[in-house]
């Protein structure tokens, strides 16, 4: 049991990085690699608040506000241009990789290279039963319980919401009704930082936080992404969890040296054996363009 709950929790801070890349990716087909930047950088914000002697409560309000700021930039300064000028997605994607490093390396040059944490000391624990779970697992889980939740209610019991699985579904026939695509591509770039900002700051809470692990983190949520279901908002979520628990099987039964390999076997799997997903449908090729 110990294991299934340290694998849930993982699973859900996985989960959320996922629908952080699922938000931008459905409506606008862009693979926002730069939310690694985002990522890497908003937990070093956040501990240049604490160590400011601001108390913790702003120090993560700034961090995230600054992460969804930065993700929104580059939408405004990057994507948007490159969609105006009709720009293939592998254009987009070669743009938001460089966006990416440049962010990581404007981190590094400011804080260093050093592993850092926002907690000082040993966590206290919780022991329900047979389960001993820190403050910081049952913090992460709580949080990302509320944020996905907060999540599909808004998408579901909202006109925006509504505009926003409209514009996922079929972004030129939205378009051609007279609806504001620009907005909702901001928003989108708004709420992916927002939701990979308090990510971040739960797992670097949790185990610390260096400058190169944001790409890492966004690639084990795109491989959520696809177990998942490209086209499902829910799947991702579906995905991230499952990526959890057999990362932390893999830990207890292995060694933490093949959580990689095994993570990338299961999306070689899933590629061969169900290319759609868990939550996935086969649709026509121009569909999915």
């Amino acid at each position: 049991m110990q294991i299934l709950f340290n694998g849930i929790i993982t699973g859900l801070t996985i989960a959320l990085l996922a629908l952080a890349f699922t938000v931008v990716y459905l409506p606008t087909r862009v693979f926002h690699v730069a939310l690694g930047g985002v990522y890497a950088a908003v937990p070093f914000i956040a501990w240049a608040c604490l160590r400011g002697g601001l108390p913790w409560y702003w120090g993560m309000l700034i961090a995230t506000l600054i992460g969804m700021a930065i993700s929104v930039a580059c939408e405004l300064i990057n994507h948007a241009a490159l969609e105006k000028k009709g720009a293939a997605s592998g254009t987009h994607l070669v743009s938001s990789l460089g966006i990416y490093i440049i962010l990581v390396q404007a981190v590094a040059l400011i804080w260093g290279n050093e592993t850092k944490v926002l907690r000082t000391g040993l966590d206290a624990v919780v022991q329900m039963g047979g389960v001993v779970l820190t403050y910081a697992q049952l913090i992460a889980a709580g949080v990302c319980l509320v944020a996905l939740g907060i999540f599909y209610l808004w998408l579901h019991f909202s006109q925006l919401g509504l505009q926003f699985r409209a514009l996922a579904d079929n972004a030129k026939e939205f378009a051609l009704r007279g609806y504001n695509v620009r907005r909702l591509r901001l928003m989108a770039f708004g709420i992916s930082g927002l939701l990979g900002a308090v990510s971040s700051l739960l797992v670097a809470y949790d185990i610390g936080f260096d400058p190169n692990g944001g790409l890492t983190a966004v690639l084990l949520a795109v491989v959520a992404v696809i177990i998942g279901g490209r086209q499902s908002f829910f799947g991702c979520v579906l995905g991230g969890i499952l990526l959890g628990v057999v990362r932390s099987q893999v830990v207890w039964f292995l060694s933490a040296r093949w959580q990689e390999a095994i993570t990338f076997l299961i999306l070689a799997l899933f590629l061969f054996l169900r290319p759609h997903g868990l939550l996935g449908t086969k649709v026509r090729l121009e569909a999915e363009e």
